[in-house]
């Protein structure tokens, strides 16, 4: 029987075993193998043999070796004793035993050792009905373990005997804590492939060999064995830049040193099926909402790994998908997840390829292309951002499955124009780089492609509809993973602890720690409240500080997103003073007519545009239309930032202009004792006459704004340094005390809450 098809036999038999087969190994006649048999009868009649566990975290394969000096067998080639139930006996031919007799035995490199399986058939992954569970498709060839390791030690068998010798030199220098020279004395090339590729992997292992081969000044075999194995060499480079890249997170402001570990600290937000905008209609204080936000079943919820593995709504394989979510919900950090757990071999085994895009580094390209007049193609495109595609020959065949990711579609001010744009297919013709992205969401060029697509909903809605077969919506973060989140993170469980439980005293932030941005946020202010001040904590904590961070700092990343402005020396101008003018005069509008959703209409009157609210700021988003036909609908990303807004207006209008807007007639310029508190007293009057919980946040926010912690914060953004002190603090606080005294219960808790934000206390 022929020893190729044997070990094929076997090989088939293993991988129906739980643990994945992991390599070959060289093997023993049955001669040979029967005389051990009787010696171990012989010495230990009632014992078993037990073999040695070798264990190799790196590549997560565990082996059962003999302790044989002679030759060694992995679990997967050990050939099962001729009296055991559906033994395999594998025989030599007899001309083989001949020429064993006429060899010299003592040479280490055993040429006759078997060969491994022949490389399988490849089928089109596309064309397989994958297992509901399962990752769909299956390994090209070139990928798969027995082509590699046959390839490898085809290689190594062209070594001439001192030549193999210094390669295990060399492999022993390179690598001391993986290989010793006295366990690789005896090797022949196949025991050595098979070592190599248990403690290295597969494609780690391979690209070792490849250069030994070059250190050994053996460019030609080194070439060959490259070429052989081409995708699997640039997939291994391209998995190595990707590691490197998205192994670690930063957060905030990048500064050096203060990366964290992205696997030690990512909790995967909730995705949906079903988006409804992801909007979170959860509120502790106003109930009476006419508008409120639905939210997406439990049901619909998908892992981040398994996007593509669900079929569109008509039952075809999807293409191209498009993941959004509010501002802040994580959509970058979900993406990077993605990319690090392929890159270490965690997840979507059968995508050959995954290059990322952003839109950030295409919009730059697209500058520079513009001011040098240049266009680009496709492949140009990847060589650009991706060296290892530079012989990526076979990126049409139809077995290549690639995927790309763009990310930040909202980052691009790009025009896609997918009514007049040329249709191009060739990937080597030079277009401008809006038509090369017109063409690949459309299918026009690598129509096999895979595509994911992510950016803020407003954004999106350049893209048609008939281009993108699913789209996945980020909810953000449960109840129990905030928890899971703010513990994660610190090493300190019981910093961790204070942190969640002081979180959880003021139900509004801990409601908007759904969004996972505003959970990094809280973890950076409070646990620098706990280690520096050691009263900290004892009281809720105050709202008004956080919602004003969290709208500079959504200021802020626009500026640098879409403005360009370096994060370390970023300055607010004029616009932004007014452009946070308009929009607060939006929500007072709104919350004065009780409403929660805005239109287009609603923009125009204020000067305001769709992309500077909703595709750029941070602080809202465009709800999803049944029908593509009607009105654009849009929101604020939470109900209590529409609140907060409506009293950032009130308060900076008088601070700037002395006006007071919730009383028309007032035309005061003067900053006056009795102004401020003539405007307190009309905000106090619009709460007590209107429904419990309309204006309970406005007047807590207003209260917190002229507080001299939180005014400062606003100095030199949105009013100058030398803007005169407030002056009436103290009449305020009287005013606030009487109401609360003469008000009843259902209004008493939250004048308390107001009188608390006006008080100069950290917490």
């Amino acid at each position: 029987m022929d020893s190729d098809s044997e070990v094929e036999g076997i090989l088939q038999r293993s991988r129906n075993q739980d643990r994945p087969p992991s390599s070959y190994g060289s093997m023993k006649s049955d001669e040979e193998e029967d005389e051990e048999e009787k010696e171990e009868i012989n010495q230990a009649p009632s014992s078993s043999f037990q073999p040695e566990q070798c264990h190799f975290m790196d590549t997560r394969i565990q082996l059962i070796r003999s302790e044989s000096p002679e030759t060694i067998h992995t679990e997967l080639t050990r050939p099962l004793k001729p009296h055991q139930e559906g033994a395999f006996v594998i025989e030599r031919p007899a001309e083989q035993l001949e020429q064993a007799e006429e060899r010299d035995e003592s040479s280490p490199i055993l040429h006759d050792s078997p060969e491994p399986p022949p490389v399988l058939e490849f089928v089109d992954p596309l064309m397989q009905e994958p297992d509901d569970e399962q990752q769909p498709g299956r390994l090209h060839p070139q990928f798969e373990l027995a082509y590699i390791f046959k390839s490898m030690q085809s290689s190594l068998m062209l070594l001439q005997q001192p030549e193999f010798y210094l390669f295990k030199r060399h492999l022993c220098g390179r690598h001391p804590s993986t290989f010793k020279m006295a366990d690789l004395g005896e090797s022949d090339p196949l025991d050595l492939v098979d070592k190599m590729l248990e403690r290295f992997g597969k494609l780690n292992g391979l690209h070792v060999a490849i250069r030994m081969l070059e250190t050994m000044k053996k460019p030609e075999l080194a070439r060959d064995l490259e070429t052989k194995c081409r995708r699997a060499v640039i997939q291994y480079e391209l998995k190595c830049g990707l590691t490197r890249r998205h192994n670690c997170i930063y957060e905030g402001v990048p500064r050096a040193g203060q990366q964290l570990y992205l696997k030690y600290v990512y909790v995967q937000p909730q995705i949906s099926t079903q988006g409804y905008g992801g909007v979170c209609p959860q509120h502790s204080v106003r109930h009476i909402s006419p508008e409120p936000p639905q939210v997406a079943p439990s049901d619909s919820m998908v892992e981040g790994n398994n996007i593509f593995k669900i079929r569109a709504p008509d039952g075809t394989r999807v293409r191209c998908v498009l993941t959004t979510g509010v501002p802040g919900i994580g959509n970058s950090v979900a993406v990077q997840k993605f990319l690090l757990d392929w890159s270490e071999d965690r997840a979507n085994f059968d995508l050959q390829f995954v290059f990322p895009f952003p839109f950030r580094e295409l919009q730059s390209l697209r500058d520079r292309n513009n001011v040098e007049k240049v266009d680009i193609s496709m492949l140009e495109l990847l060589r650009t951002y991706h060296s290892e595609t530079r012989s990526m020959d076979f990126l049409e065949a139809p077995d290549c499955k690639v995927l790309f990711v763009m990310d930040g579609i909202d980052i691009y001010k790009g025009s896609l124009d997918f009514k007049n744009t040329p249709d191009v297919t060739d990937i080597n013709t030079p277009i401008s780089l809006d038509s090369l992205l017109v063409n690949l969401i459309r299918g026009s060029l690598l129509p096999r492609a895979l595509l994911w697509l992510t950016g803020r909903r407003a954004a999106t809605t350049q893209i048609p509809p008939k281009y993108i077969h699913r789209v996945y919506e980020i909810q953000g973060y449960s109840d129990l993973q905030k928890d899971e989140y703010l513990t994660k993170r610190y090493s300190d469980k019981q910093m961790a602890a204070k942190i969640v439980q002081h979180t959880k005293k003021s139900p509004i932030i801990y409601t908007l720690c759904h969004i996972p941005f505003c959970c990094w946020m809280v973890a950076m202010v409070y646990e620098r409240g706990f280690r520096y001040d050691d009263n900290y904590g004892k009281n809720p904590p105050k709202i008004t500080s956080f919602f004003i961070h969290y709208m500079i700092i959504q200021n802020n990343r626009k500026l640098e997103k879409y403005y360009g402005q370096n994060p370390n020396s970023q300055k607010w101008t004029e616009m932004d003073q007014k452009f946070m003018l308009a929009l607060g005069r939006l929500a007072l509008k709104l919350l004065e007519k009780n409403r929660v959703n805005f239109s287009e209409d609603d923009f125009r009157e204020y000067n305001l545009t769709v992309i500077d609210v909703a595709w750029w700021s941070g602080l809202c988003t465009e709800l999803p239309r049944e029908n593509p036909k009607d009105k654009r609908v849009f929101c604020f990303t939470h109900l209590s930032l529409l609140e907060f807004m409506a009293a950032q207006y009130v308060w900076l209008t008088f601070r700037l202009e002395g006006r007071n807007v919730l009383n028309p007639s007032s035309i005061s310029k003067l900053f006056k004792e009795d102004t401020l508190v003539n405007m307190y007293r009309r905000a106090v009057e619009r709460y007590l006459s209107a429904p419990v919980g309309q204006y309970d946040l406005f007047l807590r926010f207003l209260c917190g704004l002229s507080m001299k912690h939180n005014d400062s914060l606003l100095r030199g953004l949105l009013f100058p340094h030398n803007h005169p002190p407030l002056k009436g603090l103290d009449e305020v606080a009287r005013l606030l005390t009487k109401k609360k005294d003469s008000s009843g219960t259902e209004r008493e808790s939250n004048l308390g809450e107001c009188l608390r934000e006006l008080e100069e206390s950290d917490d």
